[in-house]
């Protein structure tokens, strides 16, 4: 209206007829200009007339206003619902809570129960939103040695792991690609960046590779449904374990149970210098449970990395172990040890900045992982080693290679650490669709590829007979 309020179009389809009283005294003004030789003269007849057409219409508006006879949708009110349908409809809402983490509230957007929240996790801010919470929970450790630290009790790994797991459900991204990584010191937030925006053809590769995977560790697992369904809870949480089938062997259940009590003395035994010959591994024990509980490395991984050991156990602990790898290198790493799930060891390759000296510069050192998987006598997952073993430059691009055809390999590292980072990310691999969209396509080819000869020649998918594991 003239005042600013709104007239219900209804009501605007009564007073209709009066809008030609209106505009024929505004016509009849128009044609008046033309005899009136005072332009102020006319311009007094032209407002008197329209404040007589205002009024006239103004006090129809008062009449149908009045009136007991309205339309019956006039005033109805639209915001108000008028069946049960609309109340519930109405009411519903998005899923929200209380208690946002302060980092949620500073940014606005939306958190979830579980601490460190989702968005949190995939900011790299977790040590922040873990700070307002009472209860907060972490995949962290307590140092007590030099070389040697206790991870937190189960109840909180296992928080975490859920946290972690939202984390990747919100984002689309499959735990597996996650979890092993992280355990490994990798940065988390850096991890979510890049396996996010991976193309839809490389994403179902992905999740195919892993189904496969799962469904043929829970194989070796079938004469042991209580370790069976410890591995398929893992396996949730991104994990991949196996059984390790031990062929034409017995053993009494006593003895079973010693190898489980022995379990610390494996851990001793496998985490040493004599075991590996040397001081450059990292082992991780596992629990009854398959979760993390004691991590240790040997007396020659610092001379490797440039720094002490309590540094790199910190490192270990905050996620900041390796940050100089690009996300297509990240990538690479994992396909390369995710295909060897089925073996006992498996091998990938990781480059780092070593510490110099004081007044020397930072240096690139590129670093073989061989991963050894450790099993008790009972044949369950007692946890893993990692040897390190330094190799060169011309070495490691070759087993970054390893999964493009010739016309796309690249003979040489990248002079330039931060522009090779950059052009290996997977947003701009994305964009550059001659070479950088071409060698994802290629990977999600060769990962296909690998799942169906696994489907068609391994013994665990063939009809083959299993060997079995007896208890007497």
């Amino acid at each position: 209206g003239i005042d600013g309020t709104e007239i219900p179009l209804l009501l605007l389809l009564e007073v209709l007829p009066t809008i030609p009283c209106l505009l024929a005294a505004m016509s009849a003004a128009v044609g008046l200009k033309s005899h009136v030789s005072d332009y102020d003269e006319w311009c007094e007849q032209m407002a008197a007339q329209l404040t007589s057409a205002n009024q006239h219409l103004a006090e129809t508006l008062v009449t149908s206003l009045s009136s007991n006879e309205t339309h019956p949708l006039l005033f109805q009110n639209v915001g108000e619902p008028q069946t049960g349908s609309d109340i519930l409809r109405l009411r519903k809402r998005s899923k929200y809570i209380s208690k946002s983490c302060a980092e949620c509230k500073l940014k606005k957007r939306k958190c979830s129960e579980v601490r460190p929240c989702a968005m949190c996790v995939m900011a790299g801010t977790g040590h922040k939103c873990l700070s307002d919470a009472q209860n907060f929970v972490s995949l962290s450790t307590s140092i007590q040695d030099t070389r040697e630290a206790y991870f937190q009790d189960v109840y909180t790994q296992e928080a975490s792991l859920r946290s972690l797991k939202d984390t990747c459900t919100m984002s689309g991204v499959n735990i597996t690609l996650v979890r092993p990584l992280w355990e490994l010191g990798f940065d988390v937030s850096l991890l979510f960046k890049a396996f996010k925006i991976l193309p839809l053809d490389l994403k179902v590769a992905v999740d195919e590779l892993v189904d496969l995977i799962r469904q043929g560790l829970a194989k070796t697992s079938i004469c042991n449904p209580e370790y069976q369904a410890i591995i398929s809870q893992q396996h949730g949480l991104g994990r991949l374990s196996r059984y390790e089938r031990i062929e034409d062997v017995k053993y009494s259940k006593r003895l079973l149970e010693e190898a489980e009590n022995d379990d610390d003395l494996c851990f001793n035994e496998i985490a040493s210098n004599e075991r590996w010959g040397h001081g450059r591994w990292m082992s991780i024990e596992f629990d009854s449970k398959l979760n993390c509980k004691r991590i240790r490395i040997g007396d020659e991984v610092s001379g490797l990395l440039g720094c002490h050991h309590t540094e790199i156990l910190t490192r270990f602990i905050c996620h900041d172990l390796v940050k100089s790898m690009s996300e297509y290198e990240l990538l690479v790493a994992w396909t390369s040890s995710i295909l060897c799930s089925f073996d006992p060891q498996s091998t990938f390759y990781i480059k780092v900045l070593r510490k110099g000296s004081v007044g020397q510069d930072q240096q690139m050192v590129y670093v073989k992982c061989i991963f050894h998987k450790n099993f008790n006598l009972a044949g369950k997952q007692i946890g893993y080693t990692i040897v390190f073993e330094e190799v060169s430059p011309e070495a490691y691009q070759f087993n970054k290679n390893r999964f493009l055809p010739p016309s796309m390999r690249q003979q040489e590292p990248d002079a330039d650490r931060d522009k090779g980072i950059v052009r290996e990310s997977i947003v701009f691999m994305r964009k550059s669709r001659m070479t950088g969209e071409d060698r994802l396509s290629h990977l999600a080819g060769f990962i296909k590829g690998w799942v169906k000869d696994i489907r068609m020649y391994h013994p665990l998918f063939a009809d083959q007979a299993l060997p079995r594991f007896e208890m007497v």
